[in-house]
């Protein structure tokens, strides 16, 4: 959720540093969007770390709690909501206030809610709809599949 908004602007920042570096531009601007660059990428790490903490965290306790699945995604879209914030303040630092990046920001913020609501069900175990989040075995409750006998 957090690399979405923060990293294609980490990317400009070290491509403009890239340019103005080779045109034998100013060193110091250079090295102002190197560091923008390295902030916005180990921010948005940072960030999403935290996000992940908070996210599981939170929906491993809800889970306790509430058992309709449509409870646990509106819990995901709550907490979503809630954490999205942080990279919106490692956008702020890492960019100056820049205007354009914040507004594309916080234009993600729905959407990044909306991807933390539709894969919590998943994440507590619930359902099994997003494979690429499980590994083979079967969910809690459901019999394995049987096998053909290879020989």
């Amino acid at each position: 959720m957090t690399c979405v908004p923060g990293i294609p602007w980490a990317a400009l920042a070290l491509g403009v540093a890239l340019v103005e570096f080779l045109r034998g531009g100013d060193t110091e601007l250079a090295a102002r969007d190197v560091r923008y660059g390295v902030l916005l990428t180990g921010g948005s790490l940072l960030a999403g770390a935290l996000m992940g903490l908070v996210l599981a965290g939170g929906l491993a306790l809800a889970s306790r709690v509430v058992t309709r699945p449509w409870a646990i995604t509106l819990t995901g879209a709550l907490l979503g909501a809630l954490v999205f914030p942080v990279e919106f303040l490692v956008v702020a630092i890492g960019t100056d206030g820049a205007v354009a990046q914040l507004g594309t920001t916080f234009l993600a913020w729905p959407f990044m809610t909306a991807v933390a609501a539709a894969h919590s069900t998943d994440i507590v175990g619930r359902t099994r709809r997003r494979t690429w989040l499980w590994a083979s075995a079967p969910a809690p409750g459901e019999r394995p599949s049987p096998v053909a006998d290879s020989a």
